[in-house]
């Protein structure tokens, strides 16, 4: 019985830590055959239904409710660790299981004025990537720093998580829009999609295509409407503070955004790798892998860009970062995500998908089309990437081949 119970809890804190539902069920179902046990899963991101038990006996049916939860690379990475050594038998069911919930009770690791720090750069870091010059990145540095504010004021009163991200947008519409007015010239639109930057439902949109490519339609379809209602929602937001700038400092100017040299990119790619540590959760142990990730991801697209375009570009970005994770995953028995998740935030197409509803919101239909054929198709080259690395570079198994064949371990 502790066994089972070691294989749900196991399920629920990888959820909990971001992991898809394709990967909450297969890491579920090779710890049952290493365990003795026989197990059934389908994991959603609301919830995780289980019919597990003994081999020969008659499975138990638990339903298992979930919310979908941030990512926190060092905790995921302690629960592949616990996962590995229940399975090779140096620990037991009931101390996985006393691990497991360990791991899960643990706050995440955060400080306010690091995170206020981390929103500051990856606001900077992403303007100077997004093609800005100098003023967007300032203004986006500022604009971070409120989102960061607006954070860490939803962590300490809980009703008003509901409206973060809504709320951050328009906060940052409206300090671009102004900073427009008063300071140009200041290109808004850069500066906005920079400071919420990490807020985009980007990877969540990637990770929904993953699964219905992989034929896990209910928690495809499930992820995709939530992230398009999350985009919605944001895109409401920033054409609020646009508004209320607007009518009280009048219409922003129109500039052209002036790129800046390689070196600045450089310098960028540093402060975004320095905001994602801290935002991720990674331990400083996986710091140099977050920044290899983002090197290999920016670097991948660039190049795929100028030989197949913007949009298709994506693939040969997708492709590097998931190659890159299937090594260190074998290699060091850690988790693929350590590696994907930060190389694919530079890839993720929720910003297209953020302008085409925002230019929407003008009443210009025609212009915002593009942008959401233009998200689907970035989206589609990434997953088409992960895909084509699997065959070329294919994952670790779950559990190690000698574990399989240990006996029933109850």
């Amino acid at each position: 019985m502790t066994a089972q119970q070691f294989v749900l809890e196991l399920g629920r804190a990888m959820h909990a830590l971001g992991s898809p539902a394709y990967r909450v069920e297969d890491t579920m179902d090779a710890c049952c055959r290493a365990l003795g046990l026989e197990g059934s899963f389908f994991a959603t991101p609301t919830a995780i239904f289980s019919a597990i038990g003994p081999a020969g006996a008659t499975p138990q049916t638990v339903l298992t409710r979930v919310a979908p939860g941030d990512h926190d690379l060092a905790r995921l990475a302690a629960l592949y660790a616990i996962r590995d050594r229940v399975v090779r038998g140096e620990r037991t069911p009931t101390e996985g299981l006393g691990d497991v919930r360990a791991v899960l009770a643990a706050a995440a690791r955060g400080n306010a004025w690091l995170d206020l720090l981390a929103h500051t750069a990856a606001g900077a870091g992403a303007a100077v990537l997004f093609g800005g010059g100098g003023r967007e990145a300032a203004v986006a540095a500022l604009a971070g720093a409120a989102v960061a504010a607006i954070g860490i004021a939803a962590r300490r009163r809980p009703g008003l998580g509901d409206v973060q991200s809504a709320l951050a947008c328009l906060v940052v519409a409206f300090v671009a829009a102004a900073a427009a007015v008063a300071w140009p010239p200041v290109h808004a639109p850069i500066a906005t999609m920079a400071a919420i930057v990490v807020l985009l439902p980007g990877l969540s949109f990637t990770t929904a295509l993953a699964e219905l490519s992989v034929r896990h339609l209910a928690a495809g379809s499930a992820r995709l409407l939530g992230t398009l209602a999350v985009l919605l929602t944001m895109a409401i937001g920033i054409g609020l503070g646009d508004r209320l700038a607007a009518l009280a400092f009048g219409p922003a100017p129109v500039a052209a955004p002036v790129r800046l040299g390689l070196g600045w990119c450089v310098l960028g790619l540093g402060a975004n790798w320095f905001a994602f540590v801290v935002l991720l959760r990674a331990s400083w142990r996986q710091a140099p892998w977050v920044l290899a990730a983002m090197a290999t991801g920016f670097g991948g697209a660039r190049l795929g860009s100028g030989w197949l375009g913007d949009e298709l570009g994506a693939c040969v970005g997708a492709l590097a970062v998931a190659a890159l994770a299937n090594l260190h995953a074998r290699g060091w028995r850690q988790p693929a995500a350590t590696v994907r998740t930060p190389g694919l935030l530079l890839l993720v197409p929720g910003s297209l998908g953020l302008s085409g509803l925002t230019t929407a919101l003008t009443g210009d239909f025609a212009s915002s089309a593009p942008f959401a054929f233009r998200m689907l198709l970035v989206g589609g080259a990434i997953v088409a990437g992960l895909l084509f690395a699997g065959v070329l570079v294919p994952p670790p198994l779950d559990v190690e081949p000698e574990a399989r064949r240990r006996p029933s371990a109850r």
